[in-house]
């Protein structure tokens, strides 16, 4: 339910003629310190003018959309972007994005404010602390709170149901094994990420499932949690290093990143004395030396899938029950693996 002006009034600590004179622009004595606390409890409890929200759907007619998503840098994300904002121009859509930098605080903030700006749809790709405590509970009830439809871009959230587009994670871990076993590498370690996100815990099963079908033992030493950045790279390959792996299975880019810089700091060589399969739609691969061998999740296709699903939703037009759409990635081959003698 849309805030009133009395709640408004209530938690600013004023009277509702002073919330009425300043959110409809009235000229009044009013402090600007008193205009500035009305506005921003307005903000925080979700309050829009129905002129406003009149305006905004005779503007775009119903057919806003917002896309919430976690780091501002993300290959796959700004693939999905394409495919989302390919798929909306055709049905007339418009989609406007919104930042939330890797915390559910700021997600449910910019899941509010898309609200408050008459959007009909979200689209959300999750920040990575999403099931961190309760961080899962209190995502799911913005999104029910939002009143509109929407959909779960790249990561699931833990006990959160709706619709969801993904890669398909579990097999996209199977084709890096597979190419590393293929090339004659047996004692292969992960550097998985986050142990919370959704992602990583698929990769880690199709890591695992890998060794199975291959007769070969898991060792959960050789599984390294951290977060997604070149720094847990430098350092999962520093220890992957000390543990004699001759392969490493790596759940992102950035990730990856790290593990060329602690080769090239130490004196080791991609290729050679270490082998490396990274999951990510990297730009870098092609150039990187050796060019690296990756795990291309289809992006674009899967932002189609996004918008397609949402304006179904928001058409209320009969697609049943909750959908789950996995994506099948694909390995691009590069030269970051050696093939040892069996």
């Amino acid at each position: 339910m849309k805030a009133t002006i009395r709640e408004i009034a209530e938690r600013a600590g004023v009277s509702s003629a002073s919330v009425s004179l300043v959110l409809n622009h009235k000229e009044c004595r009013i402090s600007e310190e008193t205009r500035q606390k009305i506005f921003d409890t307005a903000g925080e409890l979700g309050y829009v003018r129905k002129k406003d929200r009149a305006k905004s759907k005779s503007r775009y007619g119903g057919r806003l959309v917002a896309l919430i998503y976690p780091r501002l840098c993300n290959e796959l994300v700004e693939e999905c972007m394409q495919g989302i904002d390919d798929y909306a121009a055709l049905y007339g859509y418009h989609v406007f994005q919104l930042y939330c930098s890797e915390t559910t605080k700021k997600c449910i903030e910019q899941i509010e404010l898309a609200v408050f700006l008459g959007a009909d749809g979200l689209i959300l790709v999750p920040p990575n602390d999403m099931n961190t405590g309760e961080n899962n509970v209190l995502l799911g009830d913005a999104l029910k709170h939002s009143k509109v439809p929407y959909i779960l871009l790249d990561k699931a959230v833990y006990k959160v149901f709706c619709d969801f587009i993904t890669a398909d994670n579990k097999l996209g871990a199977n084709m890096a094994m597979d190419h590393l076993l293929e090339f004659g590498h047996k004692r292969i370690g992960i550097l998985a990420g986050r142990k919370e996100v959704y992602n990583t815990r698929k990769r880690v099963e199709g890591y695992k499932e890998s060794l199975a079908l291959h007769g070969l033992e898991y060792d959960e030493s050789l599984v390294c949690y951290g977060e997604h950045s070149r720094q847990a790279g430098y350092e999962g390959a520093g220890y992957m290093v000390s543990k004699g792996v001759t392969a490493v299975v790596s759940c992102n880019g950035e990730i990856s990143l790290g593990v060329y810089e602690y080769a090239r700091e130490n004196g080791k060589i991609i290729g050679e004395d270490i082998s490396i399969v990274s999951f990510g739609n990297l730009r870098e691969s092609g150039w990187m030396s050796p060019t690296l061998t990756s795990v291309i999740q289809p992006g674009e296709q899967m932002g189609r899938k996004a918008m397609e699903t949402l304006i179904s939703r928001i058409r209320h037009e009969e697609i049943g029950g909750v959908h789950t759409n996995y994506f099948t990635p694909t390995l691009w081959r590069g030269e970051s693996v050696k093939k040892i003698a069996r």
